[in-house]
């Protein structure tokens, strides 16, 4: 009994020891001290929306499998939001709704899975000039872009 108590005793001090703390207040080192902030003045166009649908079939063991339909990308959304003459897109959402479960007797027998994507976002066209500054998020300071044809 007394060698359970020390094996038990032994094994607590082992997890005790391995638990150390860490102080994230700060992050002044590395490439995620700075970051840079384009401050932009804009319109809003309006929002665009597109829908599309993937049908997955397998067929039994897996042996053959068919993808037809299409994902919504980025680049789909920035094609919509052009026919309005807009020059970016913000506050993108994509959703994905599986229409469809699977288990192992599907793998054996083969499956028809249907996802259908639905997109919006917010097309808006920039007004003048873009100005851009870098940001010291640790201390909250700002600083000028560098250019290199006039300094700072």
């Amino acid at each position: 009994m007394k060698r359970f108590g020390f094996v038990l005793l032994a094994a607590a001090l082992a997890v005790l020891a391995g638990c150390t703390s860490v102080d994230h207040t700060t992050n002044r080192v590395g490439w995620s001290s700075y970051a840079e902030v384009a401050v932009k003045d804009y319109e809003a166009l309006g929002i665009v929306t597109l829908e599309s649908q993937e049908v997955y079939t397998r067929g039994p063991l897996g042996f053959t499998k068919s993808l037809k339909g299409t994902r919504i990308v980025w680049s789909d959304l920035m094609n919509e939001a052009a026919k309005l003459g807009a020059d970016d897109i913000i506050n993108v959402r994509i959703e994905t709704n599986n229409l469809g479960e699977t288990s192992f007797l599907d793998f054996l027998t083969g499956y028809t899975i249907t996802f259908k994507h639905k997109a919006t976002a917010l097309a808006i066209k920039y007004r003048g000039a873009v100005e851009r500054v870098k940001t010291d998020q640790g201390a909250g300071n700002t600083v000028p872009d560098f250019d290199p044809a006039g300094g700072f």
